[in-house]
């Protein structure tokens, strides 16, 4: 039997775009071949369910979940809103794949790979909801993905959240805005504007990230304790945040060693775009992007380890004090005209300002479960704009984290980010005293000689099965280019 409701919501009034909606959707009309898409991956224990129990599960949760049944349409004047598609169909959404057995992550990984190139229907609410199976004998994954101007990645949490948590139990998160928050005085709006203005100086570019994007997505993925970035940070006195900050900065020095960026007059500042969510407890239930953004300058320069945590903890805590959300999302919208926008962004702007995007929309709060199968891990699946090489994202389920890196297809040494991240958290963890530092057997990156820094980045990683590598498995490969496999999230 199908699983359809006809008429879900159709009384409701359509929902006008946020102005990051407006935004989003022109970065996808500006790359229409890549698919701007956020994603989870859950783990589950237990046995395979029925494609058409799910299908069942999924429309019965629509019915106090909207948002599944929100498409795009353009009103008279060309603006687009999000309006109930009265026909909404769970079965266009949720399709099972059967994975090679015994695959693992390996086969889970590449699973991911091909099906982020899948592309939304443009007159169906745009997600997708992924069944996979065969790869492991004791449970199986499901990936859910969606357009990026359809959902947040806070809010694709709290979607999921009443998908597969209790019903009728209210979220745990606790980033929500207030409903109402008090206006911005002059001085604050003056201090947005001058930081967005300083978005006109050009951002670093690192060796990995010197060729031109090709929008063939890749993706791969760490586990990490909460716990233990909670203790790291406590040890330096920062946010949990600041340490997922300055871990990606240090991977970025192993991975093209410091001095060999270009296209920036102050050497070492490589930028970061990183999302900060303007969601109010109002907009729990609520289709759109409820974010905005700010210009984080990693110090990739910098040889220091706590020199580079404070220098993040600096700019952050100023963003936390004085930022007005929303400043530079506005003035874009102000200055430049709807059919301008597209062009605007394919002319490879965004890439100047930002060599990366850097996400922490906190991750799941369980418990969780698919038709009575606990759900034991999620691991985030970034977005990654059209004209952009690298994003990342820090989510998880409860204590268990994960960061989630999605990358460019034309960048090369991929594979090899999960061992540096880990590599990085080693070094935080004995700079800041919580254990010695670790023996260090170090093996080379060789980037490809066609990149213009030629780069070979030396990371210290302890052999496997010692403290040096309690999170990373190693395969045997070539002398140079010694492959480490992301850990798994089973």
């Amino acid at each position: 039997m199908t699983a359809r409701h006809r008429h879900l919501g159709a009384d409701l009034p359509a929902q006008p775009f946020t102005p990051m909606d407006t935004v989003l959707l022109g970065y996808q009309r500006a790359f229409p071949a890549t698919p701007f898409a956020v994603g989870c991956l859950l783990d589950v224990d237990g046995s395979v369910p029925g494609i058409e129990a799910l299908r069942e599960l999924v429309t019965d949760r629509a019915r106090s979940c909207l948002p599944l049944t929100q498409r795009i349409c353009t009103a008279r004047r060309g603006r687009p809103r999000w309006v109930v598609d009265t026909t909404f169909d769970a079965a266009r959404h949720i399709r099972a794949r059967q994975l090679p057995a015994g695959t693992g992550t390996a086969g889970l990984r590449a699973a991911v790979q091909r099906l982020s190139t899948c592309e939304f229907a443009a007159d169906l609410p745009p997600w997708q909801l992924w069944l996979l199976h065969g790869h492991r004998p004791d449970g199986f994954s499901l990936l859910f993905r969606c357009s990026h101007v359809w959902m947040d990645g806070l809010g694709l949490n709290l979607l999921l959240e009443r998908l597969f948590g209790q019903a009728g139990v209210r979220s745990a998160h606790s980033p929500l805005r207030p409903p109402s928050v008090p206006r911005p005085d002059p001085r604050a709006i003056g201090r947005a504007a001058a930081h967005t203005l300083s978005w006109c100086s050009r951002t670093a570019t690192i060796g990995p990230f010197e060729q031109a994007p090709i929008g063939q997505p890749q993706h791969t993925w760490l586990e990490v304790d909460l716990d233990r970035l909670r203790a790291i940070s406590r040890a330096f006195q920062v946010s949990v945040n600041d340490v997922f900050l300055a871990t990606i900065t240090g991977a970025l020095r192993a991975w093209s060693a410091p001095g060999t960026e270009r296209t920036s007059r102050r050497q070492g500042r490589v930028h970061a775009a990183m999302p900060v969510s303007t969601r109010r407890t109002t907009d729990q239930n609520r289709v759109g992007n409820y974010l905005t953004s700010v210009r984080i300058a990693l110090p990739y320069g910098e040889a220091s380890v706590r020199r580079r945590v404070e220098a993040i903890h600096r700019q952050t805590s100023r963003h936390k004090t004085a930022a007005t959300p929303g400043i530079a999302e506005r003035l874009f919208l102000w200055a430049v005209p709807a059919p301008m926008r597209p062009t605007i962004m394919a002319a490879d702007i965004m890439s100047r300002v930002f060599a990366l995007t850097t996400s922490n929309p906190r991750g799941l709060s369980g418990p969780l479960n698919v038709l009575g199968c606990p759900v034991t891990a999620a691991v985030p699946i970034p977005p990654l704009p059209g004209s952009q090489h690298m994003a990342v994202m820090l989510g998880g389920l409860d204590g268990r984290a994960s960061i989630g890196l999605t990358l460019d297809g034309s960048v090369q040494g991929s594979s090899h980010l999960p061992a540096l991240l880990e590599a990085e958290l080693h070094t935080l963890e004995a700079e800041a005293g919580l254990r010695p530092t670790p023996p260090r057997t170090p093996y080379t990156i060789t980037l490809s000689p066609t990149l213009s820094s030629g780069s070979v980045a030396t990371v210290g990683l302890g052999p496997v099965g010692t403290a040096g590598a309690d999170h990373v498995e190693a395969s045997q490969a070539p002398v140079g280019a010694q492959a480490v496999r992301p850990v798994s999230v089973m």
